[in-house]
């Protein structure tokens, strides 16, 4: 996450450059070009990047949670597999999408490392994590959530497809 804001302040402080930059050459002359213009329209063009950036991932995280719930809304009658389970129950526990994927990794086997790894965050993110979803589902250790996942996958492969075969 850390690499996502230091890429969107380089962003920003380019484009504030090149705005300024461009300004300053096609509308100015050079005798009227002073280090306060210069600052001034640096700055304009850096806020107004900022929050054209700020409107943008805030739009793309709406449209990301929004589209995370439709898909948990999915299919949640018959779950069979691990993480079709999470899926199912992170609707019901009120994880986040971030809470989901840890549990998901967790069910499947992976440490804490591992999960910081392939997420790209910090172990005590994922410890973090965990903790709330912990406290979100009513589980106490990652061996309670695998074994109540596993059991779950169970249940669903165990209970008949259809009522109506069995008449």
């Amino acid at each position: 996450m850390l690499r996502i804001w230091f890429s969107a302040i380089v962003l920003v402080t380019v484009v504030a450059i090149v705005g300024t930059f461009s300004v300053l050459y096609f509308a100015f002359p050079l005798a009227v070009i002073g280090p306060t213009r210069v600052f001034g329209l640096f700055a304009l063009f850096f806020g107004l990047s900022g929050v054209v950036v700020c409107v943008s991932f805030a739009l793309s995280k709406i449209y990301s949670d929004n589209h995370f719930k439709q898909q948990l809304a999915l299919g949640v009658e018959e779950p069979a597999e691990k993480t079709e389970v999470v899926l199912h129950h992170a609707l019901k526990w009120g994880l986040s999408r971030a809470e989901a994927d840890v549990a998901i990794f967790v069910t499947k086997g992976f440490s804490n490392s591992e999960i910081a790894d392939m997420r790209g965050c910090a172990t005590a993110t994922v410890k973090s994590q965990l903790s709330k979803i912990y406290q979100k589902s009513g589980l106490g250790s990652r061996y309670q959530l695998i074994t109540f996942v596993t059991d779950e996958v169970y249940i669903s492969h165990s209970e008949p497809k259809d009522s109506k075969s069995e008449l």
